[in-house]
């Protein structure tokens, strides 16, 4: 198991803030919802898995791991 995480941590750890700086206010505003809390960000939950030694780091797991409560 390489990491599990909320969606929003996930999107955040992967730099999700730094592609939404060229969107509009209307589209960050819907970009929100993919990661705040009371959305979709903590409604999906994402689980990398990996055979054998991960050959990248799992950067998207960096902060806000929660394998321990698997």
């Amino acid at each position: 198991i390489l990491g599990y995480t909320s969606q929003g941590h996930f999107l955040l750890n992967c730099g999700f803030t730094e592609k939404t700086d060229a969107l509009t206010l209307s589209q960050r505003a819907l970009a929100g919802k993919l990661v705040l809390e009371h959305e979709m960000g903590e409604l999906f939950k994402v689980l990398g898995l990996c055979k054998g030694v991960a050959p990248w780091p799992a950067l998207g797991f960096a902060h806000g791991d929660r394998t321990h409560r698997l």
